[in-house]
């Protein structure tokens, strides 16, 4: 069975020892980062299980390092552990705990912590993370219309479902090998490859050719024969169409469809 990776950004050997001890007996494969950089780097490089994130950190602090996880679609559902002194200096526990729900820290523990107890604490964080990843469908946007997005991704998002987002065709093919999404909406108007091309370059893809596509376009109206824009999705191996503006209710009855049971329409 593969071990599961925990990355620990931490400057302070004498601390950073004895819990990357306790977790390899633990059967964690453990990674170490000694500044905020460092620690990005390796966690864009490696995409680990866990992150255990100190605040005090030479080059990039702890809180901008959450944030930039947090905000990067490949890795924020990365659960992230901040730990701290700073609870023990002027704005107290409460102000340090705050600071880090604030940058979208998934949990928090003041230093110093008992190694068993940061053990606890993981094993507990990774349980909760893989539950919501059960829960949470994954769907990809595929679209380069930020007014679209935005109105589709809230309506997504409303419904429980985990929400990812490329600009460009190149890009959506990139990001369905790493994120292996539950169904993918895909635009046909794109930058640098169009839609009808990326879809049958999945299809075409044996790692990829089972997960469903719905095309979207306003390309459709704009043809004589109204049927031409869905019948080049069929020959593309397009799994459904869709034409824009897009009902919401629609949408979500079609996405039904082909990942999984009913879901409450917001």
């Amino acid at each position: 069975m593969k071990k599961q990776k925990v990355l620990i950004i931490e400057d302070d050997k004498d601390f950073l020892e004895p819990i990357k001890t306790v977790l390899e007996k633990n059967e964690f494969d453990v990674s170490t980062a000694m500044d905020g950089e460092q620690g990005l780097e390796k966690a864009e490089k490696e995409k680990p299980d866990f992150i255990i994130l100190d605040i005090m950190l030479p080059k990039k602090d702890g809180y901008a390092v959450c944030h930039n996880i947090k905000d990067n679609e490949l890795l924020s559902d990365i659960p992230v552990l901040i730990l701290t002194s700073l609870a023990n200096k002027k704005d107290g526990k409460i102000g340090a705990e705050l600071l880090a729900k604030g940058h979208n820290a998934d949990g928090f523990l003041e230093k110093p912590v008992d190694p068993q107890v940061l053990l606890e604490k993981v094993h507990e964080m990774i349980k909760d993370a893989s539950e919501k990843k059960k829960e949470e469908l994954k769907v990809l946007i595929i679209d380069d219309d930020p007014d679209f997005i935005a109105a589709v991704k809230i309506i997504l998002e409303q419904n429980d479902y985990s929400v990812f987002v490329e600009y460009t065709g190149e890009d959506g093919l990139n990001a369905v090998k790493t994120l292996d999404p539950d169904i993918i909406l895909l635009d046909v108007m794109l930058p640098n490859k169009d839609g009808y091309a990326v879809c049958k370059e999945l299809k075409d893809d044996k790692k990829t050719k089972s997960v469903p596509v719905i095309l979207m376009t306003s390309v459709g109206s704009k043809l004589t024969e109204s049927e031409y824009a869905k019948a080049i999705a069929v020959t593309h191996q397009a799994d459904d169409y869709i034409e824009k503006p897009v009902d919401q209710k629609d949408l979500l009855k079609r996405i039904r469809k082909f990942i999984g049971p009913e879901r409450r329409i917001v």
